[in-house]
């Protein structure tokens, strides 16, 4: 995938979204930002294979406007965008749609259903799981059980690049449903689902939140601040 597949893709996802993004099965979509880019570059093959690419991060949305000229919107799986859009539309009674969740911990996760049963209770949740395996043939057994619970959404939060290399054996695996990769989402949302105050959402300011909540995120600074950029308008200049 080059950079300018990379750019168009992000362009072509964030154009047909929601409707378009919640309705199609069968895809994989996954979330980008400052700090995964370098991992982009290096597992390019991997992410050139998913389907829909999302931009989490209001610096990388605007070096793309500012070197391609494409006004990209800010969509992360979390609850100051797209897991809210998902999750009130399958909280709908008529919404007849069900989903799994895999990651973290399984005591995080324990407490993280907790919070979506009580604030959404009409969403079917067909199943869930941590996301650590003690080999192989666990892995693939999860990816069995995940597709015979038959959901129509999945949401996979194992960091990158791991979450999209399971969510793209799941698809080879036969799964027909949609799939999100949510980082740290759901081990965020286990002590209350709305991770980031309102004044954060408000100035854009979650990155920031995170470092000083998170424990070992400073490192990732250096990524957000000063290499990202740097690649990024390499990457343009060289291979626009």
């Amino acid at each position: 995938m080059t950079i300018r597949e990379f750019v168009q893709k992000i362009s072509d996802s964030a154009s047909v979204y929601p409707d378009g993004v919640f309705s199609t099965p069968g895809k994989v979509h996954t979330c980008v930002n400052p700090y995964s880019y370098h991992l982009v570059r290096k597992h390019t093959e991997l992410y050139g294979r998913v389907d829909g690419l999302f931009v989490d991060g209001m610096t990388m949305c605007w070096w793309i406007r500012l070197l391609w000229g494409k006004k990209i919107p800010r969509l992360s799986f979390d609850m100051s965008s797209m897991a809210a859009d998902l999750f009130d539309y399958l909280n709908r009674q008529d919404s007849g749609k069900s989903i799994y969740f895999l990651g973290t911990r399984q005591d995080v996760l324990e407490k993280t259903i907790e919070q979506f049963r009580k604030n959404y209770p009409l969403m079917n949740i067909a199943g869930y799981r941590n996301g650590y395996f003690a080999d192989k043939d666990e892995r693939m057994d999860t990816i069995g059980k995940i597709i015979s619970a038959d959901s129509d959404f999945v949401i996979i939060g194992m960091g990158s690049p791991l979450q999209e290399q399971f969510a793209l054996d799941l698809q080879e695996a036969g799964y027909m449903g949609i799939v999100f990769t949510c980082g740290g989402f759901l081990h965020q949302s286990a002590g209350n689902i709305n991770y980031y105050p309102e004044w954060v959402n408000r100035y854009n300011l979650r990155a920031f939140y995170r470092l000083f909540h998170e424990k070992g995120l400073w490192s990732r600074l250096y990524n957000v601040l000063i290499e990202f950029p740097v690649l990024f308008t390499f990457d343009t200049v060289l291979r626009k």
